[in-house]
């Protein structure tokens, strides 16, 4: 009976969000969580940028399907003094969507605002950008931006939202954010909590894009996501567990996209409590976790076991640093080296609504027992527990990071107590701070790489988290759907895709 009931509830919904049905050339985009933001600069973490990336541009882009870095809004750039000067020619006859022109005066007024020193945006552009020292035009279509000292990942930077320009008169006096970019779509409107519109933007100065409007739509019952799909009430989602993944796969009305991408899902310890501040209670958590056999369980084929911070894709992973073995009997040695093979309790912070984490979280409670550690799990909306972590109020939390394709972006903001970084571990090591500061400076490739080789060796002995999976992309849509494109900071590319009515 209760199979039964749950059915016709299901029924009924989708019956009384028969409107979800897509309108001529414009899509449904179904996902879990909405948007916080539509400022670039405050966007901390993911269902926001994906949404501000079809709508603003920055100087640079990826080029389509690669990592190579291609002109944007800049259309070509020079390095002078020792990389420290970078000079940018803008692309004339570009204008926002509310019709002012750009130029280096706006792209200069942007950058003071959320990238200058005079007033920081937003913490996040305190790691990407940690050394601009003076922005200013030079003519009208050419803006300097002059640094401190090299910065070796200043492009892959520049791909990020905390990088995209930004009209002027996106700020208004009120305080509040008119989002105004230069991009394919426009902001249409926001009902928070349901549903985000954006429209074609049709004087965009690159090829048009073939949508009429993207909606992104919030569900959060994945069975419920699953269900539109598959009866053509939307066109696309991102598939984040497995259940979905095998409940849409083999159906012919239906492809899956699926790209590696730049990510890291980890479990940190905080540092600071004890006893989660001795090394040898963190290797004997990281003897507890078979992450072959988790993936297998949770993600099936849809991620990949993460043994440095660093994704294997990119510059700069040590492909030489052996990961921790899962061996109980190892764990409750180190656990009686420490002193605490009686165990302790501790709290596990993960969020809410998050298929798959909750399901690691399980795994890691189960097998914390064998060491008489009892863990309490405390589930928090994303936001809340971003918050709380910030303060130092977890032992222990499960989380993600998806960054520009460079290894600094994957170790300073990550392991050094900077402001504005998310060190989620309070790990201090000046030792290593001091590694990552040359290697972010230092312009040698070869010297580069050994930088970051040796600061992954640090990091894997110390141990102040455990990088557990890098996790595909999946993207589930109709087949009435083509050239359906996910750049490498894992966002759809709408402006790419076509659909066949």
């Amino acid at each position: 009976m209760k199979e039964a009931k749950i059915l016709i509830l299901l029924i009924l919904f989708v019956g009384a969000n028969s409107r979800l049905y897509t309108e001529e050339n414009s899509v449904i985009f179904l996902r879990s969580v909405d948007s916080t933001t539509l400022e670039p600069s405050k966007s901390e973490e993911f269902y926001s940028s994906e949404v501000i990336a079809n709508i603003f541009e920055g100087l640079v882009r990826f080029k389509k399907g690669t990592l190579e870095i291609e002109p944007c809004l800049a259309t070509r750039w020079e390095t002078r003094n020792n990389h420290t000067e970078w000079l940018f020619y803008l692309r004339e006859g570009v204008r926002f969507h509310n019709n002012r022109l750009l130029d280096s005066d706006a792209v200069v007024s942007v950058f003071k605002k959320t990238l200058g020193k005079e007033n920081p945006g937003s913490k996040r552009q305190w790691f990407f950008f940690p050394y601009i020292e003076h922005v200013e035009a030079v003519g009208k279509y050419v803006f300097k931006i002059t640094l401190k000292k090299p910065y070796a990942p200043l492009l892959p930077a520049l791909t990020d939202s905390a990088a995209l320009i930004v009209a002027p008169e996106s700020y208004q006096e009120d305080g509040s954010f008119n989002p105004l970019g230069t991009g394919p779509f426009k902001f249409k409107s926001w009902d928070k909590g349901n549903a985000l519109i954006i429209e074609r933007n049709s004087e965009y100065w690159d090829e048009n894009a073939r949508l009429s409007k993207v909606t992104f739509k919030v569900v959060q019952n994945p069975a419920t996501r699953t269900l539109n799909l598959r009866n053509g009430n939307a066109d696309l989602l991102r598939i984040n567990s497995a259940v979905e993944y095998e409940e849409l796969l083999g159906r012919k009305d239906i492809i899956i996209k699926n790209d590696l991408t730049p990510d890291v899902h980890y479990l940190a310890f905080n540092t600071r409590k004890y006893p989660l501040s001795e090394v040898d209670v963190r290797k004997a958590f990281a003897h507890l976790i078979n992450k072959q056999g988790l993936i297998k369980h949770v993600f099936q084929t849809m991620a990949v076991p993460a043994v440095t911070p660093i994704p294997p894709s990119l510059f700069g992973f040590n492909k030489s640093i052996k990961d921790y073995r899962f061996d109980i009997p190892k764990a409750r040695e180190l656990m009686k080296k420490a002193g605490l093979e009686s165990g302790f309790s501790v709290t596990l912070f993960i969020a809410a609504k998050n298929v798959g984490h909750q399901r690691i979280a399980n795994i890691i409670t189960n097998n914390a027992k064998y060491l008489n550690v009892r863990i309490k799990q405390i589930k928090l909306p994303f936001a809340e527990l971003v918050k709380r972590c910030d303060k130092g109020e977890h032992d222990m939390v499960l989380l993600g990071w998806v960054g520009p394709p460079d290894p600094d972006f994957f170790l300073y903001p990550l392991f050094t107590m900077k402001p504005g970084n998310k060190n989620r571990a309070f790990y201090l090591n000046r030792q290593l701070s001091t590694l990552l500061e040359k290697a972010k400076v230092t312009l040698n490739p070869e010297k580069r790489l050994q930088y970051y080789w040796q600061a992954q060796e640090m990091i894997h002995e110390d141990l102040p988290w455990i990088p557990l999976f890098h996790q595909e992309s999946l993207v589930a849509y109709r087949n009435s759907l083509e050239n359906l494109v996910i750049n490498p900071n894992t966002y759809i590319e709408f402006k790419y895709l076509r659909k066949n009515n």
